[in-house]
């Protein structure tokens, strides 16, 4: 059976993206250009501008797909880790958002497409659409801990989601910053005290000074 222009136009929009991707890792965004990408992924310009408006289209696309991967791996480790500590699961989803967030091909990437969103209105809107989609999946994350551990959060799930990604993204543009704690610690701070963990250990520790 022919494949159908549809499947046709999907399979282009894949093979542009994984060749961005490969860009974007081995050389960084400072060398990508249509061209560059055309050419690895086997496509004409004409086949791109048939499922990108630009450059910078697809690689909000590119980022929004890198991050829903990577919460989608961080609430696996939740599933998974239904036997373990709530100590030892925020312990192993710090040192994960911590690593992403220091990953330097990544990190230029957000910065440059934050730039631009301040710049151009349009891109702005196609940009803030991205973002509130990983806000969504960062509050599941919370969603998916409360539920698990059965904790109570000091703030709805969304508004820790959206504190989440702040942080996370603003530790990706920084780098490394003079006298800061290491960022698997400030994000381990951050996730005990939003799913009220430390307000609970506070508490207990109250108790047991008192029953002494």
């Amino acid at each position: 059976m022919p494949t159908s222009r549809k499947e046709t136009q999907r399979q282009t929009r894949e093979k542009l993206l994984e060749a961005a991707h490969a860009s974007i890792v081995q050389e960084g965004v400072a060398s990508f250009s249509i061209r560059s990408i055309c050419a690895a992924a086997g496509r004409t310009q004409g086949a791109f501008y048939s499922n990108f408006s630009s450059k910078d289209d697809l690689l909000v696309d590119l980022m929004e797909i890198h991050i829903l991967e990577e919460v989608s791996l961080l609430r696996r480790i939740v599933h998974e880790a239904a036997s373990d500590t709530i100590e030892e699961t925020l312990r192993v989803l710090a040192e994960r958002l911590a690593y992403i967030a220091a990953e330097p091909e990544w990190s230029l990437l957000s910065i440059e497409l934050q730039l631009h969103a301040r710049r151009d209105e349009a891109f702005a809107k196609r940009h803030n659409a991205t973002k509130a989609t990983c806000y969504r999946v960062f509050c599941e994350l919370i969603e998916d801990l409360v539920e698990n551990y059965d904790l109570l959060p000091t703030l709805p799930p969304l508004q820790i989601g959206i504190g989440l990604y702040a942080l996370w993204s603003g530790m990706a543009m920084q780098g490394d910053v003079a006298q800061a704690m290491p960022r698997e610690q400030m994000l381990l701070a951050f996730f005990r005290a939003m799913t009220g963990l430390h307000t609970m250990q506070h508490g207990s520790d109250h108790i047991a000074e008192a029953e002494k």
